[in-house]
């Protein structure tokens, strides 16, 4: 018995032919192996046509879901890679854009660099003349303490002149500046005389009186007059030169707001050269790493495309290993399971040339690993060999016999299909 040569399979005819001859040598190989497990063991085990017919069957179903799913990959990288070729000739077009954008970065450079030189002389000039300003600002400032200074103590001795003054008007309507140091100095003799006083004055004559207080107060304000007067001269000269310096301040001072101005001016110049310099570095950065990231991408996808090329190759072999597990490796333990995979039917695939993948992991290959975990919540124990009749309990075409002394396939049973109403029928023997 032969399987149908019409099933359509990813290689060449060579390659078919062998797949097709192969199955047969498994299921003798497998028989085989039952008689070597009845010998080490005395446990028997069978293989009849009708496994041989279920082995077929599978190999088919599994064949097609692992090529479809290969196929399903296929094109969904097809897609990308198709996206991506789009996006590698917009990144073609990008790369010109970016030698074009490098020129003018170039440029863009050697203007930011003129115009942040021009900023550079310019601040420095303007510093220059802040420097100048703040020299005047100080010095006109130290003028104007110096007014004030000398300006109060003018004053407080004008205002002590002031009753002496007072008395010699009142006395006599007399010009109060006329007074000089020779008639004030003919005056102290009368000044020095006992009888030179206010009472004895009276008793003379009242006009006598009146001469005699406006003498005592003009030579009292002259005394004072004579302190106050140069600083009335110093105060002229310093608010002249206090108009001097202010003067001067707004000279420098316009010339400080016409540097600020050209300064503002450059500045603007240069922060604006600066950006269009950054933009282009920007612009010419991002470019590269789109580029970067298209051809890592397309470099990526490239390989998983061969890889999955030649796992379409190695699947005609794969399948027969894993429909073999899945029909014959049932009442085996786990080194009989090894010997017909590992030893027999691998001499097999590379005796007749038939492509398969080194080391494959048959839990890998058939569920994934949510599931497992799953399984190991429903009570599943956690070796390999648990998780292996798992997968036959799970995923063979036939329904298996279940040699469970410790019950704990029956307890994970009962927990997996609780969702799907199981039930369970305990057999009642009559004696």
């Amino acid at each position: 018995m032969r399987p149908s040569s019409k099933f359509h399979l990813v290689c060449t005819p060579e390659v078919k032919s062998a797949v097709m001859s192969t199955m047969g040598t498994y299921h003798n190989k497998v028989s085989e192996t039952c008689e070597r497990y009845f010998e080490r063991f005395r446990r028997r085990s069978h293989v009849t046509p009708k496994s041989f017919l279920s082995f077929i069957n599978g190999y088919k179903s599994l064949y097609n879901e692992k090529h479809n799913y290969i196929n399903t990959l296929a094109e969904r990288m097809n897609v990308g890679l198709a996206k991506l070729m789009e996006a590698s000739e917009s990144v073609a077009k990008l790369s010109k854009e970016l030698v074009v954008k490098e020129k003018e970065l170039a440029i863009a450079s050697v203007k930011a660099d003129k115009v942040v030189a021009e900023v550079t002389v310019s601040k420095q000039a303007a510093t220059i003349i802040k420097n100048e300003v703040q020299i005047v600002k100080d010095r006109a400032q130290k003028i104007v303490e110096e007014i004030g200074k000398e300006k109060a103590i003018a004053e407080k001795k004008l205002e002590a002149a002031k009753p002496a003054l007072n008395e010699a008007k009142a006395a006599l309507n007399f010009q109060k500046d006329k007074i000089n140091e020779e008639t004030v100095e003919l005056l102290h003799p009368y000044f020095d005389m006992e009888d030179y006083t206010m009472e004895h004055a009276k008793k003379v004559c009242g006009s006598v009186a009146g001469l005699l207080v406006w003498t005592k107060a003009m030579a009292t304000f002259y005394g004072i007059n004579k302190e106050v007067l140069p600083l009335k001269a110093n105060l002229a000269v310093q608010e002249s030169r206090l108009r001097l310096a202010m003067n001067e301040l707004n000279t420098v001072e316009a010339r400080l707001a016409e540097k600020q101005a050209e300064y503002d001016l450059v500045k603007a110049k240069s922060d604006a050269a600066t950006k269009e310099k950054e933009d282009l570095l920007a612009d010419a950065e991002m470019c590269r790493n789109k580029m970067q990231t298209a051809s890592a991408l397309i470099d990526g996808l490239s390989g998983e495309k061969n890889r999955w090329i030649e796992q379409s190759k190695e699947l005609v072999g794969d399948v027969l290993q894993l429909t073999g597990f899945l029909s014959y490796c049932g009442p085996f333990n786990q080194s009989f399971r090894d010997m017909l995979i590992k030893e027999i039917w691998e001499a097999e695939l590379k005796k007749n040339k038939i492509p398969f993948t080194e080391n494959l992991n048959l839990i890998t290959a058939l569920v994934d690993p949510p599931t497992i975990s799953e399984w190991y919540l429903q009570g599943l124990p956690g070796d390999d060999l648990s998780v292996e009749n798992g997968i036959i309990v799970t995923k063979a075409t036939r329904y298996p016999l279940l040699i469970d002394p410790q019950t704990q396939g029956k307890a994970w049973i009962k927990k997996k299909e609780q969702a799907n109403s199981l039930q369970v029928w305990i057999p009642v023997s009559f004696s």
